[in-house]
């Protein structure tokens, strides 16, 4: 998956943001945008919402504007009520997304003993087949009172139309943990791709993740696609889910 080698339709991606931006006002929400992830941690503390994990905790990572950013939206009392994150990864040849992970899950995760977690050997085919530009959608979290408006889908298919536009990368995804997920909340976000048990773990498993990490993800055709079909006004939830939205969605 190399970086993105056509003209992006500005004007179209502003309609679809617009889309989705109006469902957010509707409900008297704002739209926040930003890259320094003390200051969504700060939000998230005073709103009684989960720190951010591994993957975009400022206690473990450093990010600047042109790596990372984060969308949050808030009350008419300033208060959070929904969160998604995204960060930029750039991965020359022969690296994979898989040795990418390799190096990032053993950094930031714990396992059962409270050594750090090793992926075993031998891989899933996802992530062996990309590399080059990518973008990693995690941190989803929606506050209980609000989930019945499906804020997670929304927040994560924005985030991908915001970091098409600025990364232009050739492909998206996140994780969700195996024992939250459901069937919907991944289509609800916009992704067209879902593998279970994406990752083999060595012993001893993880001790803070769910050893069956699913992977959702979109190639840059997908995202495209999507914002084709958020502008010219097509459903931006799927209607024809049964389940209730996830929890955390994907939190890692």
């Amino acid at each position: 998956m190399q970086r993105l080698d056509f003209e992006l339709d500005k004007a179209q991606v502003k309609r679809a943001w617009g889309v989705i931006d109006r469902e957010f006002q509707n409900l008297g929400l704002v739209l926040r945008r930003g890259s320094d992830f003390d200051v969504v941690e700060a939000m998230a503390a005073s709103s009684g919402f989960p720190p951010l994990e591994g993957h975009f905790t400022p206690t473990l990572n450093t990010y600047t504007p042109s790596q990372a950013f984060w969308l949050a939206l808030t009350d008419q009392d300033g208060r959070m009520v929904g969160r998604v994150c995204a960060r930029f990864d750039k991965m020359e040849y022969p690296m994979t997304l898989t040795d990418f992970w390799r190096k990032y899950f053993h950094r930031c995760y714990p396992n059962a003993v409270g050594g750090k977690v090793e992926l075993a050997a031998e891989q899933p085919r996802v992530g062996r087949r990309i590399t080059g530009d990518v973008v990693y959608l995690g941190g989803t979290y929606v506050a209980r009172d609000w989930r019945r408006h499906k804020l997670g889908g929304l927040l994560n298919q924005l985030a991908q139309i915001e970091a098409l536009h600025d990364w232009g990368a050739g492909f998206y995804y996140g994780w969700i943990q195996g024992h939250t997920f459901l069937d919907g909340f991944w289509r609800e976000c916009g992704f067209t791709r879902c593998a279970h048990n994406a990752l083999t773990w060595a012993e001893p498993l993880p001790g803070t993740l769910d050893a069956n990490l699913v992977f959702a993800g979109n190639s840059v055709d997908d995202v495209c696609d999507l914002i084709d079909r958020v502008a010219r006004g097509f459903p931006v939830i799927p209607s024809d889910r049964i389940f209730e939205q996830s929890p955390s969605g994907s939190r890692t």
